[in-house]
């Protein structure tokens, strides 16, 4: 049995030390599909970063255990250590860096907005920015950060986050809103089958996010394997595979510049 030298503490185990030894990693997700899609009747995962973390895993010989999270509590789950990881459409915040650390982006989500088809008054994302303007976004969700921060004039109609994002695609639908403000690869799919609305940014987004996955702060060796894990993926063609496997029109992209999602 190994014993430390006399006045040499024990060395911990880090995270990916006790990963490696059990051959199995923990990872809370939180549901945005389709990157991450739960069948409601059998409870399978599935998705674009589904696919994309199983084959980390697989290379190196780890069983995945997933736990469900939420968007505003994950976090929190990381560093009770209730996962080692978790995995979805994550934003990298600047708030949320004081709590967890984040991988280098694998991609990059384009954020848009629908409005009634015969709708002319708005143009830009700052035409949205008026008195009376009514905005739904989804709660925690991108878009609300940006009209909270970018947008106070206009009036926000919060949704809770539900397995459908298309909520507040469906509030403009319905009168509840003039504006609906989410990821474009959703409004994408939603404007082909509702032409009582339209786009309102499908040449550009109004804005661009980077797409990670997180750890605790302290785990940099799991950083680094996961890390390692996204360059080796994308050299052999794996990312974009997979993004041609979910949305074969091109909803996800992966070059650095703006990925197109329409």
């Amino acid at each position: 049995m190994f014993r430390a030298p006399t006045g040499v503490a024990p060395t911990e185990k880090s995270t990916f030390d006790n990963i490696l030894e059990k051959d199995e990693i923990t990872v809370c997700y939180m549901t945005w599909p389709p990157s991450v899609i739960k069948d409601p009747n059998t409870g399978e995962l599935s998705g674009f970063i589904i696919d994309i973390f199983e084959e980390v895993a697989k290379d190196a010989d780890l069983k995945v255990k997933y736990t469900e999270s939420t968007w505003g509590g994950f976090p929190a789950d990381l560093n009770t250590e209730k996962c080692d990881a978790a995995v979805a459409g994550i934003y990298p915040t600047i708030g949320r860096s004081t709590s967890v650390s984040f991988t280098k982006p694998f991609f990059y989500a384009g954020n848009g907005g629908v409005v009634k088809a015969g709708e002319t008054r708005f143009k830009t994302i700052e035409d949205l920015n008026k008195e009376g303007v009514k905005i739904a976004v989804i709660q925690g969700e991108y878009g609300h950060i940006y009209t909270q921060k970018y947008l106070p004039k206009a009036t926000l109609v919060v949704l809770e986050k539900g397995s459908d994002n298309t909520a507040p695609l469906v509030a403009v639908s319905s009168g509840q809103a003039d504006v609906g403000l989410i990821m474009s690869d959703v409004i994408a799919g939603y404007v082909k089958i509702h032409p009582e609305v339209k786009d309102l940014f499908a040449d550009q987004p109004y804005s661009t996010t980077p797409i990670v996955w997180a750890v605790r702060q302290n785990d940099q060796e799991l950083l680094n394997f996961l890390n390692n894990g996204i360059d080796y993926l994308k050299s052999v063609g794996f990312l974009d595979a997979t993004a041609k496997k979910y949305s074969p029109i091109g909803w996800y992209g992966l070059k650095q510049e703006y990925i197109a999602m329409t």
